[in-house]
């Protein structure tokens, strides 16, 4: 009689499929996850850090500009107080009519006190020459800061908001006074309109340091 023996040959492409189905793909998963967490971890934290670091230097500069604009506006006062005391050169007093102890402070008070005269009459002429008066005195002074060209409107159109606050109070008064003098008669003065006009000149010579009362 004769024995067979069989011999069962284990299936390993079966076996390696569950083995990587139920061994490899979970690793595999936790691999990835573990790695997109960590990516997201790095990201999120490099933001933040960007975003931190852009806080402190935005903080930095506001600061910086700030302290600027508050440095500037002392010096300049200063040196309108400085200016406004000083003796009129020749060609100044010769203008004004003025002796050699008369400063520019005290130039600019008397003229501005004619102004003020023109404009409390109730002659309307009075009232155009108050504006026209006024307008010179404006381009007097901006001309006295540096500010060079042809005409007031040439020069205050180099001024930057920040040399000057009151810089549209000027060109408002200016363009007022530019209608009292090309229209002439034909255009109607009112007292309040004119009061109002030699108040935005006044704004504008106190700002730069002018005393004139």
């Amino acid at each position: 009689m004769t024995l067979h023996n069989t011999i069962t040959v284990p299936n390993f492409d079966e076996f390696n499929g569950e083995v990587y189905t139920q061994v490899i793909t979970p690793v595999q998963d936790i691999v990835f996850e573990g790695a997109n967490a960590a990516q997201r971890i790095i990201f999120d934290s490099a933001w933040l850090g960007l975003f931190g670091f852009s806080l402190i230097i935005s903080l930095i500069l506001a600061t910086i500009s700030i302290y600027s604009m508050l440095r500037i506006r002392q010096i300049r006062k200063r040196e309108n107080e400085y200016y406004a005391k000083q003796p009129l050169s020749s060609v100044a007093r010769r203008v004004f009519d003025m002796d050699d102890t008369t400063t520019e402070g005290s130039a600019h008070r008397l003229r501005w006190r004619d102004v003020l005269r023109h404009v409390s009459s109730e002659n309307k002429n009075d009232w155009r020459q108050a504006i026209l008066e006024a307008d010179v005195m404006l381009d007097d002074v901006i001309t006295s800061r540096g500010y060079s060209g042809e005409s007031l409107g040439e020069k205050m159109k180099q001024v930057k908001r920040n040399d000057i606050n009151s810089i549209e109070e000027a060109w408002e008064a200016h363009k007022y006074r530019n209608r009292v003098a090309h229209e002439g008669s034909s255009f109607d003065l009112t007292h309040r309109d004119v009061k109002r006009v030699i108040g935005l000149y006044e704004k504008v010579f106190k700002e730069l340091g002018y005393k004139l009362d």
